[in-house]
Parts: C-alpha cells; structure tokens; sequence
C-alpha cells in the first residue's frame, strides 16, 4: 500500500539517511519532506544531491515539501527584506521539488486569528495577511511557470477568516489548502466542518492526532480526532494524491525520557514506525471510495 510519512519523525535537522532507511523497512512508500521546516535553512547542490542518492538507495517517493514557517525569511513577513527573503526560499524549496521529482505540492504556513486573540495581535496577524496576499499575487508567475502549486496549511486555532479569503480569491489551479486533521481538532475552534465546506481545495494532507488541547502530532486512533469524518472529507474532496501522515515520536507512547529527542534510540523510533504504519493502513482501508 502505498503511505507517505514526514522525515521529522525525530529531528528536523541532521543526517536523515537512519530516519530515510526505516521509513523503508517499515513500509511507507513516500515522504513529505519536512526537515528544516522551521528554519531559514535554503538547500544547495550537495545537500539535494546527497538526497536524491537516498531516495533511490529506499526506493521512496517524494510526494510533498513543508516549506520553511516560524522563520525570519518569511513570505508574510511585515517587512519587505524578509517577506523577498521568504519567496526566495520558496524558489529554493520548489528547485529541491522539482530536482527531487516531487508528485506533489509546497505546504506553507499562513498567518491567522485564533478564537482567543487579542486586539493586538489581531492588528498584527492583519499587517502579515497583507504581506501574504502581496507574495501571493508575486508567486503567481512563478508557479505557473514551475508547473507547481502551493497548499496553504490550516492552522490551530484557526477563525478561518484568512483561509476563506486565500481560496476564494485565488486560482485553485495554483493554490490550495493542506489539510491538517490535527490541526483541526485543536480545542480552540474545531474545523472539521471548514474542511468539510472547502474539501474541493483539498491538494495536500497532513494527517495525525492528538488530545485536542495541543498538537501532538501522534499516529491515527492514539487521541481525541474524529477518523471517521476526516475519512469522509478525504472521499468526498478532489484529494488524489498518495494519504500523507506527519507524525512526530515526541509525545507518542513510545518516546524514551531517558534518552534526549535528538539521541532516541533506532529500535525505539522502529517500533514507533511499524505500529503507526499499522494505524495507517487501518486508516487507508476507512478512505476506500
């Protein structure tokens, strides 16, 4: 069966050939590329190339890309250095997309207002969606000319309010929405339904759980989700890609506190991969048509 899994399992950053070799092993087939996600990390030749030699040497697929978020050189950045600094990054990642023989999209973070937000930070989140809908219109060319499209992520908390302007004013032949179950399930606003009302957006998918009070990032069937309407909106969206789980060990039940994040022990991260994989498939089999 065909699965896709995030390379971030453990760490963002490092040597990804262990993590690379037992997403192999333990069955998935394709990986979103996660790695460096929140960082201003930009990828050369020798990186891309050593990647590429990893790929082919686990037979695995890239099918998505998480572009940087939580970065300075941010495409919705108020300042205009770092918001053209953000959209070269997003030039870097779709070179990687394309020299990688991605199947799928760029992910990207978006600004946006939570149920509990301040007055402040409302006025604040308002300055980055204007930067956003500016990179926006400046990206247009450029996904048109790389054959790319872009999904804009659903993020915790979220009113919705962005996310509604975003895929109601721009073409949804270029840009679309990743949806993030987790994210959705988040106690602050539940959005399930927003993703049910929009699933003809849907171009990417970040699948995974959690105890609805923070994003955990844990495998299906391990927390307080609803898998049986995330399986509804994944049938009844114009989703086609290969069912991508971004998964993470750290507050899953087989993360060791004995050892640090970045040392968890090769069987410990194992054993998390094969029973995820497990949960996975158990999840792919309720999203048959």
């Amino acid at each position: 069966m065909e699965l896709a899994v995030s390379t971030n399992i453990v760490m963002s950053s490092g040597d990804p050939e262990n993590i690379l070799r037992l997403i192999h092993e333990t069955g998935f087939t394709h990986i979103l590329w996660s790695h460096h996600w929140s960082s201003d990390f930009a990828y050369g030749r020798y990186e891309l190339a050593a990647i590429k030699k990893m790929l082919k040497k686990y037979s695995l697929q890239l099918q998505d890309v998480h572009g940087c978020a939580n970065a300075e050189k941010s495409f919705f950045s108020p300042l205009e250095y770092q918001r053209k600094a953000g959209i070269e990054l997003i030039k870097n990642r779709i070179k990687m997309m394309k020299y990688l023989d991605a199947s799928g999209v760029l992910v990207m973070h978006q600004p946006r207002i939570k149920t509990d937000s301040t007055a402040s930070e409302i006025a604040y989140k308002r300055k980055q969606f204007a930067s956003l809908c500016r990179s926006m219109d400046e990206l247009i060319p450029i996904l048109q000319k790389s054959n790319t499209r872009i999904a804009l992520e659903n993020m915790p908390g979220d009113t919705w309010e962005f996310q509604r302007y975003l895929l109601d004013n721009y073409p949804a032949e270029l840009f679309g929405f990743c949806f993030d179950s987790g994210h959705a399930n988040i106690h602050l606003r539940n959005q399930l339904d927003d993703c049910w009302e929009y699933r003809s957006r849907i171009i990417a998918l970040h699948l995974h759980d959690n105890d609805s009070l923070t994003d955990q990032h844990t495998a299906p069937f391990s927390g307080t989700l609803n898998w049986e309407k995330t399986a509804e909106i994944i049938k009844n969206s114009g989703y086609s890609g290969v069912l991508t789980f971004e998964l993470h060990i750290k507050d899953s039940s087989f993360f060791d506190p004995a050892y640090a994040r970045s040392e968890q022990p090769l069987h410990t991260t194992r054993a998390f991969l094969e029973d995820a994989y497990n949960r996975c498939v158990k999840f792919a089999e309720m999203c048959r048509r």
